[in-house]
Order: structure tokens, then C-alpha cells, then sequence
């Protein structure tokens, strides 16, 4: 029996796109179809606004989830939600960050991704050692085509100042360790912002009560789509909830065994197509040759 969503929500790194942070013309025709059958097309990322256009290459989708749902824009980049972290829990945070060589990235409601200037040096020290861990050519690339550097002082006074609403802070290591370290530092802020993450070698921290599957229910009271009719695709622990709340869960097969066991259903892996495979099987009815 085909599966009959009303609208379809897309994890885009480890799911939409393949190892190369594409979302191939196959996906791209696959979604097209889904669309025709009535389907609303909903990205739900991790990613802010601007970093999820560059790899879709002007796709059209219905809606947008961005900032793991601390951010909602409407099909044509109209904000319409946003929700941010505590001014005094981002300069503690960053203070905390700074005392190790950790890679850390401020998201804020426009859609940029601030770095503090006196880091810099260490941290690209940092993404230079190691060339073939995971997520490592997508580090470099924020790094030196999309990060936005400023004085330590400055990005003080814009948080401060509510110039610089943050809606994320995302740090990155190649070491589990190191992560684990981050942790416990953010700790005392558990009961204040939502840590998660979108990868083994991250670390998010997003505003409290904030996720994607929240940000997906005002999509379906947009359009009255029942959650039951929700199919949500998804890799990692920042997909727990839209799992967990959708009609239709699918899991990656390159996700955890925990985040598949929350799940009805599992397509192929990422780098594989998986989700216009799974989409042409289990809804469409077309059998790839």
C-alpha cells in the first residue's frame, strides 16, 4: 500500500543532500512528483535560511524550518517566526567556548554566521588538520565563503544590544572528547536552551521549546494538515521530535540505530539517493530500474 503524506519535511545534511551537500537532480525530480500528488514540500534543517538555498539551487519549496524551527519563512523567504536565545546565555557561552581551540558559529535572525575575529587563527588551524573527517570541507567553506568576523568586543556589544538576535550557536570537533567537554560546560544552561545535534561531530544549542517539529505543526495548521499526515525524513538528534510527532517517520539508513528505532520507516542512505528512492517506492509507486 502507497503512503499518502500531505506534506513532506526534509533534514537536509545526511538526508536531502548526499555527501557532497547536493541534492541531486534525481531528488529534485522525485520531490517534483511528490508535489504533483498534492504534497506540501516543508525543509526542516538545522541550517539557517541562507545557508539552505546554496545547495537546493533555487528549488522551490512550500515552507522552511531553519535554525532546528527557531526560525519559519514562508515559500518566498518571508519571516514569519522567530524565536532567540537569552542575550546573557550567548556571551557566557562564548566566554566558555573561548577557553578551548573549539570551531563555533553564531546564527542570527538575518541569517548570519558570526565568528568571533580573535579566534580566527586557532580555528583555522583547527579545519586545516585533518582533511578527511566528516563535515570538514562544509566547515571550510562556512569559514572563509559565508562566516561573518567580528571583534570579540563588538559581538558582545550586538548581542547586548539586541542587534544580534541569536538563534543558534553551533560548535564543531573532530573529537568525541572535546565534544563531551562542550557539554559540560553548557550544562548550566540546560534548563534555559535545548542542546542538541545535527551530527556526531556537533554540538547546537537552540532557544528552549524550540524544534523542528514545532516549527512543522504551524506549516500544518497553515494548510490543515493533520500530524498524522506528516511525513518527516531525518538522520540525527535534531530530527528526534519531528519523528517522534509524524504520521510518516523515516530514518536514513546512515542514522544512529537510536534514531531509526523512532522511526516506521528507513530509506536508503543519504549518499544513495535515499530520499527520492524511498519517496518513488513507498509513495509515488514508481520502482527505480
Amino acid at each position: 500500500m502507497l503512503l499518502t503524506p500531505g506534506l513532506a519535511a526534509f533534514d537536509m545534511d545526511g538526508t536531502l543532500l548526499n555527501q557532497d551537500s547536493q541534492m541531486t537532480e534525481v531528488t529534485k525530480e522525485a520531490c517534483r512528483q511528490l508535489r504533483e500528488n498534492g504534497c506540501k514540500l516543508v525543509l526542516s534543517t538545522g541550517r539557517t535560511y541562507g545557508s539552505a538555498q546554496i545547495p537546493i539551487d533555487s528549488f522551490p519549496f512550500d515552507g522552511y524550518v531553519c535554525s532546528n524551527g527557531a526560525t519559519l519563512y514562508e515559500s518566498d523567504g518571508t519571516q514569519v517566526q522567530r524565536t532567540f536565545l537569552p542575550k546573557d546565555m550567548v556571551i557566557d557561552a562564548i566566554h566558555a567556548l573561548r577557553q578551548e581551540p573549539i570551531y563555533y558559529e553564531l546564527s542570527d535572525t538575518a541569517s548570519n554566521r558570526l565568528m568571533v575575529k580573535e579566534d580566527r587563527e586557532r580555528l583555522e588551524k583547527l579545519i586545516e588538520e585533518d582533511t578527511s573527517v566528516e563535515g570538514i570541507s562544509m566547515r571550510r567553506f562556512a569559514f572563509y565563503k559565508l562566516a561573518r568576523v567580528v571583534p570579540l568586543a563588538e559581538m558582545v556589544d550586538r548581542v547586548n544590544s539586541g542587534e544580534s538576535e541569536i538563534v543558534k550557536i553551533f560548535i564543531w570537533h573532530s573529537s568525541p572528547a572535546r565534544l563531551e567537554w562542550v557539554r559540560n560546560q553548557l550544562e548550566p544552561w540546560s534548563t534555559r536552551a535545548t542542546i542538541t545535534s545535527s551530527g556526531k561531530h556537533n554540538v547546537e544549542i537552540i532557544p528552549q521549546g524550540v524544534s523542528k517539529w514545532e516549527g512543522l505543526l504551524y506549516f500544518c495548521g497553515k494548510w490543515g494538515i493533520k500530524p498524522e499526515h506528516v511525513m518527516a525524513f531525518g538522520d540525527a538528534e535534531n530530527d528526534r521530535e519531528a519523528l517522534s510527532g509524524a504520521g510518516y517517520p523515516v530514518a536514513m539508513e546512515n542514522a544512529s540505530e537510536e534514531i531509526k528505532q523512532l522511526a516506521k520507516y528507513t530509506a536508503p542512505h543519504h549518499n544513495e539517493d535515499g530520499v527520492a528512492r524511498f519517496i518513488q517506492e513507498r509513495v509515488i509507486g514508481k520502482i527505480r530500474g
